[in-house]
């Protein structure tokens, strides 16, 4: 699937003087493609999953003088419909490869569109326990781990945090109902209501009413940015005020910006994928990330320039016009910026653990608004100090 464009001459010292020749230096241009949920509840963080492959981009295109990289860009909308239109532009376009998508349920419409095409796709985001058996043909997958590990994190920070009987509310697509249950299966108390709403709703009176009128001792949330932010905003106007435990969804600063009153983000708790220990990689990404003028801490940033950089990796290695097989070969103990990735049969990794974090804001438009992340979770220690 490479396409050859333009021939570039060049001197070669001396001895191409003497002989009165130049070199013909032919490059492969090399289109990776990346499905970012630019329209959508997590729109939001799309400028930095761009900016990270872009970081990518640059860093390939300056260490390989035989290629020439390209990132091709299509809105996935955080929906599987919207993202499979968009996985077939990306394909038409003649991508290698596709870094996406973020949305679980963007990604697994996505797939079915490139694996049709012998496209393979590495999700940068999608933490569905769905996607782990989907029926992909082997050309699915991430390098972030499933929810199942990270409903038994948010469990453990309930337990540890003294949260009771919670009321979990979830999103009805395959992210919120995965990790909804993988919470609820690790949850050992009793839990006071389970509710589960569109990803695309925007009134949330009643839902936060039942919450109320059941006397909720806390609330779980598996949300996107815009819904979250919305039901949060709801339980402050009906004075639900008990702790707000959330995930990924919503595990970024930029979620405050969501928000019409900021102050209402105060004290809110979320788990996001740990980026791993310190490495070099780790440690040049933020660099570079940073000099690009981005928050090196921005959730799936380093996960995104991964995936870029492994399907590239793929393409550069490949000799029959399909990387399935590249990327399983590449994806063996691969050394990157979100940590150390090898991708089991069925595309899956295990991942680092996860980060347990929190917001602060006192200043209503959010100016003085944070997310710091002081604790973290694995499958071998548990819950720690960060």
């Amino acid at each position: 699937m490479f396409l050859m464009v333009g021939a570039f001459t060049g001197c070669l010292g001396d001895d191409d003087d003497d002989a009165g020749t130049t070199d013909v230096v032919t490059k492969t241009t090399v289109k990776i493609g990346l499905l970012s949920p630019i329209t959508g509840p997590i729109a939001v963080y799309a400028p930095g999953f761009e900016d990270a492959a872009n970081v990518a981009i640059t860093e390939l295109n300056a260490a390989n003088a035989n290629h020439e990289f390209v990132l091709v860009v299509g809105d996935s909308g955080c929906d599987g419909t919207t993202a499979g239109t968009a996985a077939q532009a990306l394909i038409d376009a003649g991508v290698v490869g596709i870094a996406g998508a973020a949305c679980s349920g963007a990604t697994l419409g996505a797939i079915e569109v490139a694996k049709a095409a012998n496209v393979a796709m590495v999700s940068y985001a999608s933490t569905s326990p769905a996607i782990t058996a989907h029926a992909d043909d082997g050309y699915l997958f991430r390098v972030v781990p499933s929810d199942a590990q990270q409903g038994q994190a948010m469990a453990a920070v309930a337990t540890a945090d003294n949260l009771t009987n919670p009321a979990i509310l979830y999103m009805t697509n395959d992210y919120g109902s995965g990790l909804a249950d993988a919470f609820n299966g690790s949850w050992t108390g009793d839990v006071c209501e389970m509710i589960g709403y569109d990803q695309d709703a925007t009134d949330f009176s009643a839902m936060v009413t039942t919450v109320k009128d059941s006397a909720c001792g806390s609330v779980v949330m598996v949300s996107y940015a815009t819904d979250g932010a919305g039901i949060i905003e709801e339980m402050a106007t009906q004075g639900v005020d008990v702790p707000i435990l959330g995930a990924d969804g919503m595990a970024d600063l930029p979620f405050v910006d969501e928000f019409t009153d900021a102050t209402n983000v105060d004290g809110v708790g979320a788990t996001k994928p740990s980026p791993g220990s310190a490495s070099a990689e780790k440690t040049a990404f933020e660099a570079a990330y940073t000099a690009a003028a981005g928050n090196a801490s921005g959730i799936y940033t380093a996960e995104t320039y991964d995936a870029v950089m492994i399907i590239a990796a793929a393409a550069m290695a490949d000799s029959d016009g399909d990387i399935k097989d590249d990327l399983a070969t590449i994806g063996s103990s691969y050394a990157g910026a979100s940590g150390t990735h090898t991708f089991t049969s069925d595309g899956d990794v295990v991942g680092s653990g996860y980060q347990v974090c929190s917001f602060t804001a006192t200043a209503s438009d959010g100016s003085d608004a944070a997310f710091t992340c002081g604790r973290t979770w694995n499958l071998a220690d548990g819950l720690a100090d960060a």
